[in-house]
């Protein structure tokens, strides 16, 4: 048996939902900075996927120009 070997657990999608959010609270910013960030956490198809269900929600908007996405409310 190996003592040196760890378990990680990759966060939920609530989790990572609520990285998101923290992260859109310093700002807008779009799927390149956030997946920078959490790219040890979530893929940028998954961190799209959340952002999208954001969106829908009524939570963040999405700037077509710049393709970030802000915070409209919690």
């Amino acid at each position: 048996m190996d003592d040196d070997i760890e378990v990680v657990i990759a966060p939920s999608e609530e989790e990572v939902r609520e990285y998101i959010l923290d992260l859109l609270r310093e700002g807008p910013k779009d799927i390149k900075e956030i997946h920078g960030v959490l790219y040890n956490l979530a893929s940028d198809e998954r961190i799209r996927k959340i952002l999208y269900d954001l969106k829908y929600k009524g939570i963040v908007g999405e700037d077509r120009k710049t393709k970030k996405f802000y915070l409209i409310r919690n």
